[in-house]
C-alpha cells in the first residue's frame, strides 16, 4: 500500500455499502474525536440511566401513593422513591430501610425487595448498555475510506519508445510490486495469517478454487501427466466491492473472475544439443542445449542451457517468458502447440543445476530418482541427482468479467483481448459506474499474468527454495509443483488487491519516465473517493445508526424524566382525579420535608409550600435546638418558640389541597 497515511484517510460521514444505506451509515473520526466520541456516549448513556430512574422512581411513587394513612416503612420507601437520585443511591437507601425495619414491620424484606430489584437491574442494564455503547464502533469495523488527492494511474510517457529510462522504471516498478505482494501472500494467503501484515485490504484474501484434474489447455503430447491431469485455480465471481474495497451499492458493481491453468511441459524431441565453437563467445567448447518452443527475438530456440552449469555450484534457476494473446508484437512466438488466443501463456524453465536431493523426488517438475553416492567423512551416503537438466511449465491465464444483474459474462480471455474495444465488456450492458469499475480492474490484468508473479524473483520465486541449504534439497511432495503454482496464483491476487488499493492512494513515486493519469470523469472521481481498506490506528468509525440509537433513546428518557411530573400534574388538573398524588410526590421531595419538619416546630415564617423550593421570610432563623437529644433530636424543643398544636388535617396540608383543586 503506497499512501495509507492518516492526511489520506477521509473523516467524516460515509456509507459502507457492504451492509446497506442505513446499516452502513458510517462516521469516521480521528483517533482523538473518536475517543472523546466513546466517552461522551459512555457518560450519555449513564445520564440515561439517572434519567430511566427518574422514571422508574415516579411511576412507582405514584402507584404506591395513599389517599389514606400508611405504614412508616411505606412513606419511607416513599421519600427515598422520590429523593434519591439514582438507583444506586436508592438501592443503598432501601437496604438500611429493610435493616432498621427488619424487626420492626411486617414482612419488611417483601415490602422492600421489588423496589430493590428494580433499582438493581437499572443499574446492571445501564452499567452493561454504557459498556456496550463502545460497540457501536465495532459495528462499524475498522474499515476507512481513502480520499487522496494523488488519485490515478502511473501512464509512461514513451510508451513506444524503447528508452532505456523507460525499460529501466518500468522493470524497477515491476520488481517492487511484485516483491511487495510476494511477501503479502506468503503472509496473509496461507492458513495461518499474520495478523500484523494481513489487516490492510478490505479482504484479508481473495478466494479460489483448485482443481488438479482438468484437460490440459495445450495439445496432448506436450501434456507430461497426460490429456486431463492439468492444475486450475479459479477465483469464481469476485464482487468488486466485497473482494476488492471498491465501495459501491449493489447496482454499481461488477463480477470478476480469474482462471489459471498449469500443466509440466514434456520436452522430448523440443530441444537439441550442439557444442559452440565459436571462439568468441563466452560459451566457447561448452555443450549448449536449446529448447525449441517456439522463437524468441532473433533466436529460434526459447531457452539455452549450458551443461557446464552442472559442475558450477549453481542452486535453481527459473527462467520465465510470456505471450499475450492479441498482442501485436511479441518477444516470444509460441509454437502451435502450445498457443493460445484465448489466454496469456506463460512458460518456465527449471534448471537444478547442482541441487542434489537427500531423498528420490517424483514431482514432475523437480524429479530427481537418479542416485548419486557422496562420501562424507567416514560415511557413504546415497543423494539423488535431477532427472533432467531442464524441468518444463506452463500456465494460460484468463480472466473475465459478469455483470450481476443481467448475468451476462465476457467470455474467458486474455488481459489485452478484454481490454480491446470490441473485447465483450461493451456488450454486458453495464451502467456509468459498473463500466469504470471494470476499467479499473482490466487495466492491471495484464500485470496478474503468472510471468510478472515469477519474472524479478527468478528462483526466489519457489517455494522449495526455502528448504534449500547450500544446494542440499530436503525431500519435496510429489504435489510440490502445485504448492509453486497455488504460490504464485496468490501473488497475482495479492497484486490485484495491491493495484486496485493503488489506484486510490497514489502512487508514493513517479518515476521520470512516467506521469500521473488523474481520472477524468465524474465515475472515476466517484471511485478515487470510494476505497476501502482496513486500518487499525489512527482513526475510529462509528456506526451513526447505533450513535443515533444511542442519542435519540437517551435523549428521550432525559426529556421524559424533565417533564413526567408536570406532564401528569396538568392532565389530573384537567381531569380533576387523583390530585392527591402529585401532591404527595410534593410533599415527599427533601426540601417540603424540611420545611414540613420545621414549620410544624414553629420554627419560620413559611411560603410557597407547594413549590419545588419553599422560602422563609429574609430575616427568619431555622434550625436545630441547641439541647437537641444526641439520640432522639427534635426541632419544637428550641427555646423561645411556640409549639402549635393542628388538628389531624393540618392546615399546610389543607391549602395544598385547595391549591390542587380538591
Amino acid at each position: 500500500m503506497s499512501r495509507t497515511a492518516d492526511s489520506i484517510i477521509h473523516t467524516g460521514t460515509w456509507i459502507n455499502w457492504s451492509q446497506g444505506r442505513i446499516l452502513g451509515s458510517t462516521i469516521t473520526l480521528s483517533e482523538r474525536n473518536g475517543g472523546l466520541l466513546t466517552a461522551f456516549l459512555a457518560t450519555f448513556v449513564a445520564s440515561a440511566g439517572v434519567a430511566c430512574w427518574a422514571i422508574l422512581s415516579y411511576t412507582l411513587h405514584q402507584t404506591r401513593a395513599r389517599q389514606d394513612r400508611a405504614s412508616t416503612i411505606h412513606h419511607q420507601q416513599q421519600a427515598t422513591l422520590r429523593n434519591a437520585g439514582t438507583p444506586s443511591s436508592a438501592t443503598w437507601q432501601f437496604l438500611q430501610i429493610y435493616w432498621y425495619w427488619r424487626k420492626n414491620a411486617v414482612r419488611p424484606l417483601a415490602r422492600t425487595l421489588p423496589l430493590l430489584l428494580v433499582a438493581l437491574v437499572n443499574i446492571v442494564f445501564f452499567a452493561v448498555a454504557s459498556i456496550f455503547s463502545s460497540y457501536v464502533t465495532r459495528a462499524a469495523g475498522n474499515e476507512v475510506l481513502i480520499r487522496s488527492p494523488r488519485c490515478g494511474a502511473l501512464s509512461s510517457k514513451d510508451y513506444d519508445s524503447a528508452s532505456q529510462q523507460a525499460f529501466s522504471d518500468f522493470n524497477r516498478l515491476e520488481t517492487n510490486d511484485t516483491s511487495i505482494a510476494a511477501s503479502y501472500s506468503r503472509a496473509c494467503y496461507g492458513d495461518v495469517p499474520d495478523p500484523l501484515q494481513c489487516n490492510q485490504y478490505a479482504q484479508r484474501s481473495l478466494p479460489w478454487e483448485s482443481n488438479p484434474n482438468v484437460t490440459c489447455p495445450f495439445a496432448p503430447e506436450l501434456c507430461l501427466l497426460g490429456p486431463t491431469a492439468a492444475y486450475q485455480m479459479d477465483t469464481g465471481p469476485l464482487d468488486s466491492h466485497r473482494a476488492l474495497g471498491i465501495n459501491a451499492p449493489l447496482s454499481d458493481r461488477v463480477l470478476y473472475r480469474k482462471v489459471t491453468t498449469c500443466s509440466p511441459i514434456r520436452s522430448k524431441n523440443r530441444f537439441e544439443a550442439h557444442n559452440d565453437t565459436d571462439p568468441s563467445h563466452i560459451a566457447y567448447g561448452d555443450t549448449l542445449v536449446h529448447y525449441l518452443f517456439g522463437p524468441v527475438g532473433e533466436t529460434n530456440h526459447t531457452f539455452q542451457y549450458n551443461m557446464h552449469s552442472l559442475v558450477d555450484r549453481n542452486g535453481y534457476e527459473l527462467t520465465s517468458l510470456v505471450a499475450f494473446a492479441g498482442a501485436a508484437r511479441r518477444a516470444w512466438e509460441p509454437i502451435p502447440a502450445l498457443s493460445r488466443t484465448d489466454g496469456d501463456l506463460s512458460i518456465f524453465f527449471l534448471t537444478a543445476n547442482s541441487v542434489t536431493y537427500q531423498e528420490p523426488v517424483i514431482d514432475p517438475f523437480y524429479i530427481a530418482t537418479t542416485p548419486k553416492p557422496i562420501q562424507v567423512t567416514d560415511a557413504n551416503l546415497t543423494f539423488y541427482s535431477p532427472d533432467f537438466v531442464v524441468n518444463v511449465m506452463a500456465c494460460v491465464d484468463q480472466h473475465q468479467f459478469c455483470n450481476p444483474f443481467t448475468r451476462q459474462c465476457t467470455p474467458l480471455n486474455g488481459a489485452l483481448v478484454l481490454g480491446s474495444a470490441n473485447s465483450g465488456i461493451t456488450q454486458l450492458n453495464l451502467n456509468v459506474a459498473q463500466y469504470t469499475t471494470a476499467q479499473l480492474i482490466n487495466l492491471h490484468l495484464a500485470e496478474l499474468t503468472t510471468y510478472y508473479s515469477v519474472h524479478s524473483r527468478g528462483a526466489n520465486a519457489l517455494r522449495a527454495s526455502e528448504t534449500l541449504n547450500d544446494n542440499f534439497q530436503v525431500g519435496l511432495p510429489n504435489t510440490q509443483w502445485m504448492t509453486e503454482m497455488s504460490s504464485w496464483f496468490g501473488i497475482s491476487m495479492a497484486k490485484l488487491q495491491q493495484k486496485v488499493v493503488q489506484y486510490a492512494t497514489g502512487p508514493s513515486t513517479i518515476p521520470d519516465s512516467y506521469s500521473l493519469f488523474k481520472p477524468q470523469t465524474a465515475a472515476e472521481r466517484k471511485i478515487c473517493n470510494n476505497q476501502i481498506i482496513r486500518k487499525t490506528n489512527g482513526t475510529t468509525s462509528f456506526s451513526v445508526l447505533g450513535v443515533a440509537i444511542i442519542l435519540i433513546i437517551g435523549t428521550i428518557l432525559i426529556i421524559t424524566s424533565w417533564t413526567l411530573d408536570t406532564c401528569v400534574r396538568s392532565i389530573r388538573r384537567k381531569k380533576k382525579s387523583n390530585q392527591y398524588k402529585s401532591l404527595q410526590w410534593i410533599v415527599d421531595e427533601k426540601l417540603q420535608l424540611q420545611r414540613l419538619a420545621y414549620e410544624e416546630a414553629g420554627q419560620g415564617h413559611w411560603r410557597e409550600g407547594a413549590s419545588t423550593v419553599p422560602l422563609t421570610e429574609k430575616d427568619d432563623k431555622i434550625g436545630l435546638p441547641r439541647n437537641a437529644k444526641m439520640e432522639h433530636p427534635r426541632l419544637s424543643q428550641l427555646a423561645g418558640h411556640t409549639v402549635i398544636t393542628y388538628p389531624r388535617t393540618p392546615p399546610e396540608t389543607e391549602g395544598l389541597m385547595e391549591q390542587k383543586g380538591r
